[in-house]
């Protein structure tokens, strides 16, 4: 099955099927709201109306902890239970960001970026692809998987890479996948892929900083090899 077809098959699928078959982290914001939400309202999909629910807030998940809990009664398709449900997730999400955001795990060099993925990646027995999104002191503050299966040139979708970067404000961003021939050595594809995302990074004012490969043991950074520098 190509790259296309497996999004096309995700895409057809509810939010429930796909968490579980792919992972929470490949859920859009709508699709996690759908999950919360559980169920739409009259003549409306439960897809479609938190599809709306983020456009009247602003068009992603933060416009909801900055909506003030009298408005979200007043979002279509939201009575007292789901104003209940939505209030008591931002909640549960401030209190983790309160108790997290003074330990930030720095991505500063390339050992502790394979420090901090390296149990997740190094033993899984496909390729998983992770974008690492970080902050203007080069702090984690967001992961996704992006793609599992081999990385490809057209496997991952820089669109997806950007659109995340955006929705958290990312100064900049670091690719990390895995080998699980545990053989480092990127092949033609990563370094495409690499090249393709080093370029609109600088286009879009959010640089990559680099591409991890994890194997076992070990792991090769783009930028220590010096593989990983600015356009003249």
């Amino acid at each position: 099955m190509n790259t296309n077809q497996t999004r096309k098959m995700q895409t057809a699928m509810l939010p429930d099927d796909k968490a579980l078959l792919y992972g929470a982290s490949s859920l859009t914001d709508a699709e996690l709201l759908a999950v919360l939400l559980r169920n739409g309202s009259k003549g409306r999909g439960v897809l479609a109306m938190c599809e709306d629910i983020l456009h009247e807030v602003g068009g992603n998940l933060a416009g909801l902890l900055t909506t003030p809990e009298n408005r979200l009664s007043e979002l279509p398709g939201i009575g007292k239970v789901k104003q209940l449900q939505l209030v008591a997730s931002g909640e549960i999400s401030r209190r983790i960001w309160n108790s997290k955001k003074s330990v930030l795990p720095s991505m500063c060099n390339s050992r502790a970026v394979y420090e901090t993925f390296r149990e997740d990646l190094r033993f899984a027995g496909t390729e998983e692809v992770h974008l690492a999104l970080l902050d203007i002191r080069c702090r984690l503050i967001r992961r996704v998987m992006l793609h599992r299966g081999s990385l490809r040139s057209s496997s991952v979708s820089p669109r997806e890479v950007f659109a995340q970067a955006l929705q958290c404000r990312a100064a900049s961003f670091i690719l990390v996948h895995n080998h699980p021939s545990g053989d480092c050595e990127p092949s033609s594809d990563d370094r495409k892929t690499t090249e393709l995302l080093r370029g609109l990074g600088e286009s879009m004012q959010i640089p990559m900083l680099d591409h991890i490969i994890i194997g076992d043991p070990g792991y090769y950074s783009f930028k220590d090899s010096g593989e990983l520098r600015p356009r003249e």
